[in-house]
């Protein structure tokens, strides 16, 4: 036993070393066949930087991670070195498009992918203040500002003379995305209603991202190219466009207000339990105390027994059952005020509500025979509560 924990700290300690020696070697490589002054290709350096500069710094940043998570240890050890890595790409792709043309104008667009890069790193920080009431949206609403900043300034920078609002259209969206998530914070109220609009506004941002922006070009561009013709049907076009997103919304709201997950749940099991009587107090008592207190042994061992019961093989039940089997709650800190320990004890129980939703979709789409379209957990994980 001794002997082989020793082997599988050398194997680990091997695969350690993996990273880091490409690296030396490529380096090395580099200096005595490139950059250094007496080397056979020295005048070719400057054509190679593109490749040079970039490759090195990617196995760099894997090392350093892999180094990272090699001696420390912690439930945030991995994900700071997922950082690390996404820190250490956008640094590559920047050198690459940097040194691949020689114009200046593509140079200086290509230090947006810097900045580009800052804002996914502080979208990513986010993971570590979703105990913070106010702190996760604030990030993520100043993330989006830099986005777009990013999205305009490289856009003047590749194209300092054309005209075209595709720039607008992007600053615009992400600036309306930042605006929403600060909406969001409403849920601070403690009333119902606002919390579900608070949650519809915290989620499925890439969807409302591209409504938006879709919705902003026809009112841009679109709307330009009818005025040119008819200045009355260009208004009435504006007005049709606005009228549109505006029944979206609403419905969308009016949808979210008017879910109720856990009952829907209830009732989809209601209708293939075999002793209605007996079961339907189980099911209720299983799914609220889940939703309230977020224990999830009594309603994972029911859903257990409910599939064997319609005989839903043991693996298919865990892969519809994953998301309250890996669901977890957004951790409070040691010390924090009441008021704000309830509103992310509200955050939670919403969150605990998506999943339950989640696993009503997965019986239903297995009920179609649809096994291939399991809501996974990472709709609907903690680090990806949005």
């Amino acid at each position: 036993m001794y002997s082989k924990n020793i082997q599988e700290k050398n194997n680990t300690f091997k695969n350690l070393m993996i990273y880091p020696a490409i690296f030396s070697v490529l380096v090395f490589f580099s200096w005595y066949c490139f950059l250094w002054s007496e080397s056979r290709w020295y005048h070719l350096k400057e054509q190679v930087y593109f490749l040079i500069f970039p490759v090195c710094i990617f196995f760099l940043t894997i090392s350093i991670k892999k180094i990272f998570v090699f001696f420390l240890k912690g439930k945030n050890a991995e994900y700071i070195g997922k950082l690390i890595v996404t820190f250490g790409i956008g640094w590559a792709v920047f050198l690459f498009f940097y040194f691949v043309s020689g114009y200046e104008h593509f140079k200086n667009a290509s230090i947006g992918i810097l900045f580009f890069t800052t804002a996914v790193l502080m979208y990513k920080l986010r993971e570590f203040y979703k105990s913070s009431v106010y702190s996760e949206s604030i990030i993520i609403a100043a993330s989006y500002i830099i986005a777009g900043a990013t999205v305009e300034i490289m856009h003047d920078a590749l194209w300092p003379d054309t005209q075209n609002s595709i720039n607008i259209v992007l600053l615009l969206s992400f600036i309306i995305l930042s605006i929403m998530q600060l909406i969001s914070l409403m849920d601070i109220t403690g009333k119902p209603k606002l919390i579900k609009i608070s949650m519809w506004l915290k989620k499925n941002h890439l969807l409302k991202f591209i409504v938006i922006s879709t919705a902003l070009l026809m009112l841009i561009d679109v709307r330009r190219v009818i005025l040119l013709k008819d200045v009355k049907s260009g208004w009435i076009f504006v007005f049709v466009v606005l009228l549109v997103v505006f029944i979206l919304i609403i419905t969308s709201i009016r949808r979210a207000i008017r879910e109720e997950p856990d009952v829907r749940l209830k009732k989809h099991l209601q209708r293939i339990t075999y002793d209605k009587i007996r079961d339907i107090s189980s099911i209720s008592a299983y799914v609220d105390d889940f939703i309230s207190t977020g224990r999830k042994s009594g309603l994972t061992s029911y859903l257990f027994y409910m599939a064997y019961r319609v005989e839903i093989p043991v693996v298919t039940a865990s892969k519809i059952i994953a998301p309250i089997l890996e669901y977890k709650d957004i951790e409070v800190s040691e010390i924090m005020s009441k008021k704000n320990y309830k509103i992310i004890e509200e955050r939670n129980k919403q969150n605990r509500i998506k999943v339950v939703k989640n696993v009503t979709d997965n019986l239903e789409l297995y009920g179609r025979g649809k096994h291939y379209e399991y809501r996974g957990v990472s709709t609907i994980n903690a680090k990806n509560n949005r």
